[in-house]
């Protein structure tokens, strides 16, 4: 199936120059790169841009221009996409399901190479990223607000490539929707608790410590959650690296070289919040290998999910409740 799509559109698009030189935004031509329904995360594989989704199907976007074309379903949540050598990897609700790439991002080969994913209830959308050690990451999040995750629940694990050798890396995650590497250092997001209030608890970025605690259901951020004020959690918690404000509900990170390294952030907005935030990309600043700031960066692309880099440096923003991907060019 064949999805066509507009040239351009109405948003903002920055200038590569002022992502390098860290200005403030400058409205000028946009362009929508593609119609993809419930646009989720993303994976750049050569010119060819694989799109996860929502629903059951998988999406190739050809970044020099072209039709959209659907490649793949019968998935529950194919939320997550990743390449790697030749090959795309697909995590959805209870399975991550491996591909062959072809010619022009056609998919062949399919298996999968995990079928035993636990239940995650609204937490189920994974997330997948390949690691400097080429082993594949997911997150598994929380099957509840707050409550006291089992199993692989709330947490971060690896694999190799075939599936095997599954290794648990972090726990006491509530619900981490994004991950990437600086320096060898995984960075991964982390959505607060809701039903608290407005300001409380924070979203969180982290750094990985392999096997390390992160606090849930004790604390979000360092803030004691609700229900669990006076109890003592299993280990020692590992605090945030950076705190963003309750309920931005942060899920993509990437990492941009057009950015001197910096991270841009998706904040997928609030629906929890008397008064809503979010709905915007930001940028978080590093210094010295550790987040000091975050600002915002990119406004008006509905409800963003993801974040990537282009081979030429551009932005793409994938946006699943306008069913879109927004490419910001130099």
């Amino acid at each position: 199936m064949d999805v066509s799509f507009p040239k351009t559109g109405f948003l903002a698009l920055v200038s590569f120059a002022a992502f390098a030189a860290g200005l403030s935004l400058h409205p000028a031509r946009a362009e929508l790169l593609a119609r993809v329904p419930a646009a989720r995360e993303m994976a750049v594989c050569g010119d060819i841009l694989f799109v996860g989704t929502k629903g059951s199907s998988v999406y190739a976007v050809p970044l020099s221009g072209g039709r959209t074309r659907w490649v793949a379903s019968g998935f529950s949540n194919a939320n997550g996409v990743a390449c790697s050598r030749g090959r795309l990897f697909v995590a959805s609700r209870s399975s991550i399901t491996a591909f062959e790439i072809g010619r022009g991002g056609i998919l062949s080969g399919r298996r999968d190479i995990r079928r035993d994913l636990p239940e995650s209830g609204g937490h189920s959308f994974r997330y997948i990223a390949v690691g400097p050690d080429s082993r594949l990451y997911v997150s598994l999040g929380s099957p509840c607000n707050i409550c006291i995750p089992r199993g692989l629940q709330g947490t971060i694990v690896s694999m190799k490539q075939d599936g095997s050798d599954l290794r648990r890396v972090a726990w006491g995650v509530r619900n981490s929707v994004g991950f990437d590497w600086r320096g060898g250092t995984l960075f991964f997001t982390d959505n607060g608790a809701d039903r608290m209030g407005d300001d409380v608890p924070p979203d969180e970025l982290n750094a990985l410590r392999p096997g390390g605690f992160y606090g849930f259901p004790y604390f979000g951020g360092q803030v004691p959650l609700a229900g669990f004020e006076g109890a003592t959690p299993p280990a020692r918690q590992i605090p945030p690296a950076f705190n963003f404000q309750a309920h931005v509900a942060a899920l993509g990170i990437h990492f941009f070289r057009s950015l001197g390294g910096d991270a841009l952030v998706a904040q997928h907005g609030s629906w929890n919040r008397s008064v809503p935030v979010g709905y915007q990309v930001v940028r978080v600043r590093f210094r010295g290998g550790r987040p000091i700031s975050a600002s915002p960066f990119l406004r008006n692309v509905g409800r963003p999910v993801d974040v990537k880099e282009a081979p030429d440096g551009s932005v793409l923003v994938s946006d699943d409740a306008g069913g879109a991907i927004h490419i910001f060019r130099r």
